[in-house]
């Protein structure tokens, strides 16, 4: 037996085999307000979401820690309108590191409208 082995066999002891995350509550909880604004932008008319490009940022609070959501809409080539709700939350022990939260669709001018890709997310974040 070496040190290293018998260093593992106190490591496999002391530590589950099993891994588990946790989500903070305040990160849902951020995660909730962002996905909640999503689901009321999505029943504005097309009209109504071509009026937010000049939204300001909303600042708020979420359990003592800072956060902001922006609401961007960029028209798209196919008269279509891309809606993204950017969240960022400070990270509770390091304030420099930040929480994404993000939601997305696409509104179409007969008021259909769809998801956007996940891939597409990785633009705003």
């Amino acid at each position: 037996m070496t040190l290293a082995h018998d260093a593992q066999q106190i490591v496999g002891r002391l530590c589950p085999s099993i891994v588990i995350k946790t989500i903070p509550r305040s990160l849902e909880t951020f995660r909730e307000m962002v996905n909640a604004r999503g689901r009321r932008l999505r029943d504005l008319s097309f009209h109504e979401i071509e009026q937010l490009p000049d939204s300001p940022i909303e600042d708020l609070v979420v359990d003592s820690r800072p956060a902001t959501i922006a609401t961007i809409v960029q028209p798209m080539p196919d008269a279509s309108l891309r809606v993204v709700l950017q969240g960022f939350m400070n990270a509770r022990l390091f304030p420099i590191l930040k929480h994404v939260a993000l939601d997305g669709f696409y509104k179409y001018p007969d008021g259909s409208v769809k998801p956007m890709p996940d891939d597409e997310f990785y633009d705003f974040d």
